[in-house]
């Protein structure tokens, strides 16, 4: 991993040095839970642990880098994935997280699209392969887990992102899971959302920041993103997919500029966390929040409070 920064620059960066980095993927976050997790959260070694959909999303990237990167056998790449999301606990404090491990780990289906039946994780998995070798297809060298650093007009800290596989193109991994039916429209229990029409911005956003920092080395670098469910895949490629485009890449850049130059400024205005905080809105209401611990929430209510 990328080196912590230096302690130098403007006052703020060594007051708020618990901030070291922008991330790609907390563009979306409020800024709320930026701060606090960031600046109170981790320093006091508060952490509100994942749920099954992020764990199961971490064993399919794992899968898949050990087939294609590590050339693993495929029943022995499938047992660690199984190993890994079995590890799981589910939130005691956020039941949907027990219901939807079961769908994942548990629940049969059979795809209308390639015709696969199986467990619910291991078509997901299984169609990450088959869309992941469609991207990396007649690529000789193939690496997984590069850290870029992308450093931006404006902004004294640079963003760290970690590349899912790296080929002369940037090689994103997504994985879609099923929902709880709330609804009850569904018999089986579960809504299997269809794969995305397009590129999804925050993905777009990612992939932009990689090939920005993969420019550096060579100017023409494509993108692969790769979507994948128990249904299907689909593989969305720079050189026809406008959302992928050099312009809308650029697009994506300049918003991730534009989020972490108002997160700086906020902590350029402010001496402490408590007047950081006294300029942001506490909102649990966000989504974000929903399956955040009992203590990580209460820890946060304190700071704002105080």
């Amino acid at each position: 991993m990328i080196d912590d920064f230096e302690q130098d620059g403007p006052e703020w960066r060594n007051r708020f040095d618990a901030f070291q980095h922008h991330s790609p993927s907390a563009s979306i976050r409020p800024n709320d839970i930026e701060f606090f997790d960031k600046l109170v959260a981790r320093p006091n070694k508060i952490w509100s642990p994942a749920g099954c959909a992020m764990r199961a999303g971490s064993a399919a990237h794992q899968y898949v880098e050990d087939i294609i990167v590590k050339g693993e056998d495929v029943g022995e790449a499938m047992r660690h994935a199984h190993s890994y999301l079995d590890e799981h606990k589910p939130l005691e404090h956020f039941p949907d997280d027990q219901t939807k491990f079961d769908i994942i780990r548990n629940l049969d289906y059979k795809s209308d699209v390639t015709e696969n039946e199986g467990g619910v994780f291991d078509l997901t998995l299984e169609h990450l392969l088959l869309g992941t070798k469609e991207a990396t297809q007649g690529e000789n060298l193939i690496e997984a887990g590069n850290w870029a650093s992308v450093e931006m007009p404006g902004l004294i800290l640079p963003y760290i992102g970690q590349l899912d596989i790296k080929t002369r193109a940037v090689v994103e991994m997504k994985t879609q899971w099923p929902t709880i039916d709330t609804g009850g429209k569904s018999k089986r229990g579960f809504k299997i959302n269809s794969l995305p029409a397009k590129p999804k911005a925050q993905h777009v956003e990612q992939c932009a920041l990689y090939w920005a920092w993969m420019r550096k080395s060579s100017e023409s670098v494509p993108i692969r993103l790769v979507y994948a469910n128990c249904k299907g895949y689909r593989v969305f490629k720079s050189e026809d997919c406008e959302e992928l485009a050099p312009a809308r890449l650029n697009d994506a850049l300049e918003h991730l500029r534009v989020v972490a130059q108002t997160r700086e400024k906020m902590m350029e205005r402010s001496n402490s966390v408590k007047e950081i905080f006294e300029l942001v809105q506490l909102d649990m209401s966000h989504w974000m929040w929903r399956d955040k611990t009992p203590e990580y929430k209460n820890l946060a209510k304190q700071s704002w409070e105080t």
